[in-house]
């Protein structure tokens, strides 16, 4: 399916919304130079493991790794907020 990226990393950032990188190597939808520029463009990024089952949180590490190759840091991933940073982006979210 053909998306226009730009016009949803714009959307998200307009609705403070964050995109999720899903970690399952058959997916990692969000490349990295994809997670770079949602980073210049200030999104938010969900880093998810998608699992289905124990084993399966072992992939979180290819989520990771994409998340580095595209620059991103602790401050651009929502679940690497304390609860009260989280709390608080989830608070403004709903005003």
């Amino acid at each position: 399916m053909e998306i226009d990226l730009e016009d949803v990393f714009h959307a998200a950032k307009q609705y403070d919304v964050a995109l999720e990188l899903d970690a399952q190597p058959q997916r990692l939808d969000l490349s990295d130079v994809h997670v770079q520029r949602a980073r210049e463009l200030g999104v938010k990024i969900v880093i998810d493991s998608d699992a289905h089952s124990v084993e399966q949180l072992g992939c979180m590490r290819y989520g990771i790794d994409q998340a580095r190759r595209g620059w991103l840091e602790r401050g651009h991933v929502v679940n690497t907020m304390s609860w009260a940073q989280l709390q608080q982006w989830l608070q403004r979210r709903r005003s």
